[in-house]
């Protein structure tokens, strides 16, 4: 077999995996991304949750990411998946199918950045004022009006660019292909992560500082206050790596592709770099559907309330309370507690 041969086949296979890869990767995605969805909507109007002004961050960000979902992933596996893409036939469904690509995601990092800023203003007792949930919301629209404004430009300068090899949707080639990937690298996968791991390192600072801060005797709200304010940093922290992982590789492949743009690529070439530049795509999917995982796994407080979700939906169908052996189990546990402290004390006194 010449090596011609070889490398034809080679490419169909590469080709081939592209598609099979749009078309059922990334379902996983879509599905655990809607359970995620609803069980984040459904937690995060739960009163105890709602008056907190970083819950309304995480409420804008799971919506954010809903659009992601059900937009950017389900016209992905069409066009990618199925051969079946309106926005190179049409420049408005084009424009408008980048634009509510790129604002969305934006948002997403954009209001998580913002509950990493709010913890870190309830950290400082000077900056109290900034974390009503009033403000909450004033900054929540400021932010969605800046971020729809800023990518105004995809409406204008995006299209369909026709080769001679190929139709695709995408930016108008030369300077302003650059910008856009530079400003989407920047403002969605780069800029925001920079940010959240500043101002999440000088939160655990000062929480810190506020442990080695001797409290009066009974000051048990106080404690309460702290203990749901580390938790929600320590969920915050781990969105900020889940977003990293998943979102710099698949930016950073954008802008490279645009950079060798001008490269004269072999069709070996360009079929490789269709595939990665696909599984990078698919694999950018998770900074947005697996957000509610990464809250339950780090947050007892998310925890608990999500319990007492369940515990409701089974009361209203069975007419029984979960809550009974939980509590039963918590209140062994609290004696337990109590036990070793008590040990421990006498062992200090006998000491």
């Amino acid at each position: 077999m010449s090596s011609s041969s070889t490398s034809s086949h080679t490419i169909a296979w590469l080709n081939n995996m592209n598609v099979q890869f749009n078309r059922y990767l990334p379902w996983p995605f879509l599905i655990l991304g809607t359970v995620g969805v609803i069980l984040n909507i459904i937690i995060f109007t739960r009163r105890s949750l709602f008056i907190n002004s970083c819950t309304h961050y995480l409420l804008g960000n799971t919506v954010a990411n809903a659009v992601v979902l059900y937009w950017v992933a389900t016209t992905r596996i069409f066009s990618d998946g199925y051969n079946i893409d309106p926005s190179v036939h049409s420049n408005t469904f084009c424009r408008l199918r980048y634009f509510f690509t790129y604002v969305p995601r934006t948002l997403s990092t954009w209001f998580i950045l913002l509950a990493c800023i709010d913890r870190w203003a309830s950290s400082v007792k000077a900056q109290r004022r900034f974390n009503s949930v009033l403000f909450a919301r004033i900054v929540i629209v400021i932010t969605t009006t800046a971020c729809f404004l800023s990518f105004c430009n995809v409406l204008i300068y995006f299209g369909v660019q026709k080769t001679a090899t190929s139709t695709t949707c995408y930016a108008m080639p030369g300077p302003y292909r650059f910008f856009s990937d530079l400003q989407y690298l920047t403002f969605y996968a780069l800029g925001p992560p920079v940010i959240m791991l500043v101002f999440g390192l000088a939160t655990l600072r000062n929480l810190r500082r506020a442990r080695n801060q001797v409290l009066p005797h009974g000051v048990l709200s106080s404690n309460t206050n702290a203990r749901r304010d580390t938790q929600l940093l320590i969920m915050l922290l781990m969105q900020v790596a889940l977003i990293i992982v998943f979102t710099v590789p698949f930016a950073g492949q954008k802008l490279y592709d645009t950079l060798a743009l001008a490269e004269i690529k072999s069709p070996l070439k360009t079929a490789q770099n269709n595939l990665c530049a696909g599984i990078l795509r698919i694999l950018s999917y998770g900074s947005h559907a697996f957000g509610f995982f990464v809250y339950t796994l780090s947050a007892r407080i998310f925890r608990k309330e999500l319990l007492k979700t369940i515990n409701g939906v089974y009361q209203r169908f069975t007419g029984r309370n979960l809550n009974i052996a939980m509590d039963a189990q918590t209140c062994m546990t609290q004696i337990q507690t109590v036990e070793m402290k008590t040990v421990y004390q006498t062992g200090r006194l006998d000491a």
